[in-house]
C-alpha cells in the first residue's frame, strides 16, 4: 500500500473541505480567504511525505481548545491522526489550562502530549527542537486591527525555535490576513515575515497560514 498517497486521500476526502469554509472576512475589512486552511494543511502533509514516510516530529503553539469547531484548525487532532499513521509524535503547548484539559479529554494517543505553560519559555526549556520537522505556530490569539502583541509573542517563538532549525523543517504561522483597503498584512506571522525579508526568505506559502520551509 502506498501511505503516502494514502494519507493525503484520507486528508482531502475526510478534512479539506472542512477547511475550507466559505466565510470571507469582507466584514473586518480583510481580503478573501479567512479562516481557509485546507491548502495550507495539504502543502504541509506533501512536503513532508516528500522527505520520507515515517516517523515525523511536530511542536504545536496553541492546542485544540473547541472540539469540532472547524473554524479552529483542529490542528493538533489532524497532525496526530498523520503520526499515528506514519509514526512520530505531536507535542501541544497552551498556557490556557481549559484548552490542555480539552486537548487532553479528545484526543487519544500514546503520540501525543499537551503541556500547560506559556509557549516561549517551554520552547526555550526543549532539548530536542533540532529534531522537529514541523513547527506550527498559532498560540496568542489576534485582533486583526491591533496584531501586536500577537505578532510579537509569535516573532518570540519564532527567535526561540530558530537556532535549531533543521534543514529541510518547516515553519507555519496560522492566522494571517491583509487588509482589503490597502493590502497591509495583519495576523500573527506580520514580524516574522518581516524579520525573515530582511534575511532574504520569502514563504512557500502565504495565505491564511503562512509557511516557510529552511
Amino acid at each position: 500500500m502506498d501511505t503516502t498517497l494514502n494519507w493525503l486521500a484520507y486528508y482531502q476526502n475526510n478534512y479539506y473541505d472542512l477547511l475550507m469554509p466559505k466565510s470571507s472576512g469582507a466584514k473586518r475589512g480583510l481580503v478573501e480567504g479567512h479562516l481557509q486552511r485546507g491548502t495550507g494543511f495539504l502543502k504541509i502533509f506533501e512536503r513532508l511525505l516528500l522527505r520520507r514516510t515515517t516517523n515525523f516530529y511536530i511542536v504545536e503553539t496553541g492546542t485544540l481548545r473547541n472540539p469540532g469547531n472547524w473554524k479552529d484548525g483542529q490542528s493538533a487532532k489532524i497532525f496526530t491522526e498523520f503520526v499515528d499513521r506514519h509514526g512520530g509524535w505531536v507535542k501541544s503547548v497552551d498556557i490556557d489550562t481549559k484548552a490542555v484539559q480539552a486537548a487532553q479529554r479528545t484526543i487519544h494517543s500514546e503520540r501525543f502530549q499537551v503541556f500547560c505553560s506559556d509557549s516561549v519559555d517551554w520552547l526555550k526549556s526543549q532539548t530536542n527542537l533540532h529534531a522537529v520537522d514541523l513547527f506550527y505556530l498559532d498560540s496568542w490569539d489576534c485582533k486583526w486591527e491591533n496584531d501586536q502583541p500577537s505578532a510579537e509573542h509569535h516573532l518570540r517563538e519564532f527567535q526561540a525555535i530558530e537556532p535549531h532549525i533543521k534543514a529541510g523543517a518547516m515553519v507555519a504561522i496560522d492566522d494571517n490576513s491583509r487588509f482589503v483597503a490597502d493590502y497591509r498584512r495583519t495576523g500573527k506571522g506580520r514580524l516574522i515575515v518581516e524579520y525573515l525579508e530582511q534575511k532574504g526568505r520569502q514563504p512557500i506559502h502565504d495565505a491564511y497560514q503562512i509557511i516557510y520551509q529552511f
